[in-house]
């Protein structure tokens, strides 16, 4: 047996991966700057520039298309679209040579660079390196880009570290940085990027959310009712969700504080953002900028979305998801539990929770656990109807209340609090001297008197919030009694800035549908209006008990 070598013939091999002499070859660019600074538009500019006069100066070479990416970091594909273009554009083969600058400005993933150029060699397209003199399709050019992949990836890795700890420099001094491009209520002030203006008309829809929220709306009602007065959303989009209504009210940034690095990326190269559950230390800064909702408002929506989602484990509590206002506010007056819905082939009841029936097969004897009345939808629409109609006649009442509020619980837990802070900056400074004798018994023991005092000013704020929360409620019935007498002594509020507990309810107040009050009565029952003011409504044997959220209540007999 005898073997005979055929040699290779470099020319073939050559024309394969070659345009005909007649024909010139599509040859393109690419560009990349990894962000939108003055500086690197300048380099995006050159960039492009360079490239254009290159390939138009060599007549063999025909220009296809320039493809650049401004602003978007190398360390991925995801987001760089004419990067993606260009590989699509060489796979349906209308490109046979891609400049570029250099290997980081082509890619700083060594996969992701190394993928890219093998699929193109394998297509017989050729990039070529301008800074590293490389050609992929020469022999040594995968060793040389591998090695100079990875460096540039390790260089990316460095500058990401390198703005990380300069993002958290930032923070030490107070300085936050927020998207406003997606933040409802707020823009960058234009002579500091670090400080936050509001916008005004969008403050307004931010004050309504967490009025309505106060009132008794869900969020997911509250998404609803903006979507159905043609609000955009942060995004500018038309369709409101529960989870975008629900990050408003809890963001801090809406009462003037910054709570900085509550994410961070676990990856430089995919970008992924994870939650800073204490990974790195978190920077928060109080009055950092002007707030769109007082603090007492704030942390008042706080407590009411925590109270909300401990109602959902209580069975018979309200369901403020609910589109019936009736819906977990009727009461039985004999078991207390809530009252449910049952819809009739003419008429709408509601029955006690607790009412159930036992059938027998023969005799249909009824057995009911719970001895309450059936009560028709009409009867108890009219009941709250006429007691809020009633209200006129508590006006002075609900004064009363409200000045006790003011000058009583209010303005004694304002003391306990200011006086509370006065021990606490004393207790400060006797540790700040003991820290210099070395005292560390006696540190450690005014340490824990400190804390019981935090503990303290904590209760003693949820307390005021209270207070002030049914001192606001009282607001709210007379704000609706004037509208029914047709008081319209009380204009709203049309300031620039809502910085106190008052206004942010003067700026938002209710306005009446058309039609729903007429002649000084309300005409027509409104879900709204029950979810506004009344607590719940307790269904008794001779008639029904509204109670209002101001803390009292209105007794309505059966006709």
């Amino acid at each position: 047996m005898s073997v005979k070598v055929i040699k290779a013939n470099q020319q073939v091999r050559a024309a394969a991966v070659s345009q005909p002499a007649t024909e010139k070859i599509p040859v393109c660019a690419y560009c990349r700057v990894s962000t939108d600074s003055d500086e690197q538009e300048t380099s995006y500019e050159a960039q492009v520039k360079h490239y254009t006069d290159y390939i138009n100066s060599h007549p063999e070479y025909e220009m296809v298309k320039i493809y650049a990416d401004e602003g978007i970091s190398g360390t991925s594909r995801k987001n760089r679209g004419q990067f993606n273009q260009m590989i699509k554009d060489c796979e349906a083969g209308f490109i046979k040579i891609v400049l570029t600058k250099s290997i980081s400005r082509w890619a700083r993933n060594t996969v992701d660079s190394i993928q890219t150029i093998r699929k193109l060699k394998d297509l017989g397209i050729a990039v070529i390196f301008e800074k590293e003199n490389i050609n992929t399709l020469d022999a040594k050019g995968e060793v040389l880009i591998t090695i100079m992949s990875s460096i540039a990836q390790q260089e990316s890795d460095s500058i990401s570290k390198n703005v990380r700890l300069g993002i958290q420099y930032l923070f030490q001094q107070g300085k936050g940085r927020l998207n406003t491009a997606q933040f409802l209520g707020y823009d960058k002030d234009p002579e500091d990027i670090h400080k936050y203006v509001i916008v005004p008309e969008e403050a307004e829809i931010v004050r309504r959310i967490y009025r309505e929220f106060l009132e008794g709306f869900s969020p997911g009602a509250i998404a609803g009712r903006l979507t159905a007065d043609g609000i955009k959303t942060p995004a500018g989009k038309d369709t409101w969700y529960q989870s975008t209504v629900a990050s408003i009210l809890e963001n801090e940034k809406y009462c003037g504080d910054l709570l900085m690095q509550k994410y961070f990326i676990t990856d430089f190269l995919t970008h992924k953002l994870e939650k800073n559950t204490g990974q790195f230390p978190q920077y928060f800064v109080e009055n950092h900028h002007p707030p769109i909702v007082p603090k007492e408002i704030f942390h008042q929506v706080q407590g009411e979305m925590q109270r909300r989602s401990l109602l959902k484990y209580e069975p018979g509590k309200i369901r403020y998801g609910s589109k019936e206002a009736l819906a977990g506010r009727l009461i039985c007056g004999i078991c207390g539990r809530t009252l449910k819905q049952y819809k009739g082939p003419t008429r709408i009841d509601w029955r006690c929770r607790d009412r159930t029936y036992e059938k027998k097969s023969i005799t249909k004897e009824v057995k009911a656990s719970c001895p309450c009345r059936n009560v028709p939808e009409r009867e108890a629409q009219n009941a709250v109807l006429q007691a809020l109609n009633m209200l006129p006649l508590y006006r002075d009442d609900l004064i009363r209340m409200q000045g006790a509020l003011r000058d009583g619980s209010i303005k004694r837990i304002d003391f306990e609090i200011e006086e509370n802070r006065e021990r606490q900056g004393r207790l400060t400074g006797r540790i700040g001297d003991l820290a210099a004798d070395g005292g560390e018994d006696e540190i450690r023991f005014l340490d824990e008197e400190l804390e019981k005092m935090e503990i303290s000013e904590t209760a003693l704020i949820l307390e005021r919030a209270e207070a002030a929360g049914k001192e606001i409620r009282i607001k709210l019935l007379l704000e609706f009694i004037d509208i029914l007498t047709g008081n319209t002594s009380q204009k709203m509020w049309l300031g620039s800035a809502c910085c106190d507990y008052n206004e942010f309810f003067q700026r938002t107040r209710y306005r009446p549908k058309a039609g729903l009050i007429e002649g000084g009565k309300l005409r027509l029952f409104d879900n709204d209006l029950v979810v506004r003011y009344l607590e719940s409504v307790v269904v008794k044997d001779d008639g029904y008990e509204v109670v209002f959220k101001a803390g009292f209540s209105v007794f309505i007999n059966l006709d």
